[in-house]
C-alpha cells in the first residue's frame, strides 16, 4: 500500500511540474470513434499537417497516408511524430 501512495504522489509530481499530462476525454471519446490517433493528436496540438512534418521531418504525404489508414509507417516515423506531439509513439501507433 505504501508503493502505492508513493507512486500516486509521484504522477501527481510530474503533473504538476508538466513532465506528464492527463489524456484528455476529448482524445479518448474520438478514438473509440475510430478515427486516426495521429489526427486526433494533431488536431489536439493544433497543429498543421504540414506543421507536423517539419516539425518531425516526416513527409506531410506520410503523415496524410497515415491519417487517412493508407499506410501504417514505420518505428522511426512513428517515433519523430510522437516527439513532435510529446506524446508516447505507442499512443499513436
Amino acid at each position: 500500500m505504501l508503493a502505492d501512495v508513493r507512486a500516486h504522489d509521484a504522477a501527481k509530481a510530474r503533473l504538476k511540474e508538466g513532465k506528464d499530462e492527463l489524456i484528455p476525454f476529448e482524445i479518448i471519446e474520438r478514438r473509440f470513434q475510430g478515427e486516426a490517433p495521429l489526427r486526433i493528436w494533431r488536431e489536439y496540438r493544433k497543429l498543421t499537417q504540414e506543421q507536423l512534418a517539419k516539425k518531425s521531418k516526416v513527409s506531410r504525404a506520410l503523415i496524410a497516408a497515415i491519417e487517412t489508414k493508407r499506410k501504417t509507417g514505420s518505428v522511426g516515423s512513428w517515433k519523430k511524430l510522437g516527439a513532435a506531439l510529446k506524446v508516447g509513439w505507442e499512443q499513436l501507433a
